[in-house]
């Protein structure tokens, strides 16, 4: 009889409470590990078990009982991250009120790596009793992508991204500042912070060649009337330029 005591289950229960129904990405997971017990029980110790799962289907080959071979999909379950965290040394637990164990642990977030994978967070509580079956109870948890925040300005920087206004250069102002030739005049420059123009009647000045005025034409040599049309052509010219007759 005392051999398959072992296998017989303690009367007693085992669950585990979160702190919060999410953490972000990062936080530490914090709860406590509870129990229950109808028998008297001496434990070795009370511990949390963290694990990261990435469940998924595959496409496998199968035989029937006909010795056909056929393709379907199974379950298959991969273990991304295994820790075990001693919350409790050995301890006695028998009929009485719920006992309480707080715990943390860090439990890193990932990603799946299969097409239709999926990602399931679990801890797990357990009181391991010396030649009997454990105590356990699970939960599922979840996990929330950190938030975004602001990059932070170093010292000196300022919200704005231009810089505080120098002297002369703001904006806004009625004037651009005492420099020479924006606003007061310098050495050299009109009344109104510009350099004075020599152009002429509307200050701009004498017009260059090519610039609104027609070269001059050259004086023309001794002309004559054309024999035919009577126009007027150079002397050296052998036709006429109006009329194209010979002379």
């Amino acid at each position: 009889m005392s051999f398959f005591k072992h296998f017989i289950p303690l009367k007693a229960k085992v669950w585990v409470s979160l702190d919060k129904p999410q953490f972000a990405e990062g936080e530490q997971v914090t709860g406590k590990v509870s129990a229950t017990a109808e028998d008297y029980i001496q434990a070795q110790e009370v511990r949390i078990e963290a694990r990261v799962f990435q469940n998924y289907e595959e496409m496998v080959w199968v035989t029937l009982p006909n010795n056909q071979r056929v393709q379907q999909r199974e379950h298959r379950q991969d273990t991304l991250f295994s820790h075990d965290a001693r919350i409790s040394g050995p301890s006695d637990f028998g009929k009485g009120p719920q006992r309480d164990f707080p715990f943390q642990v860090g439990i890193p977030t990932f990603r799946p790596t299969r097409a239709g994978g999926t990602i399931q967070y679990s801890v797990k509580g357990v009181i391991a009793v010396k030649g009997r079956p454990d105590v356990t109870g699970a939960t599922n948890l979840a996990f929330t992508q950190a938030p975004v925040g602001y990059p932070q300005m170093q010292p000196g920087m300022q919200p704005v991204g231009y810089g505080p206004p120098q002297p002369g250069y703001g904006y806004g102002q009625p004037q651009y500042g005492p420099a020479p030739g924006y606003g007061a005049p310098g050495p050299g420059y009109g009344p109104q912070g510009y350099a004075p123009q020599g152009y002429g009647p509307q200050g701009y000045g004498a017009p260059q060649q090519g610039y609104g005025m027609p070269p001059q034409q050259q004086a023309a040599g001794p002309q004559v009337r054309c024999k035919y049309c009577q126009s007027m052509m150079a002397q050296s010219a052998s036709a006429c330029p109006t009329c194209g007759a010979h002379q």
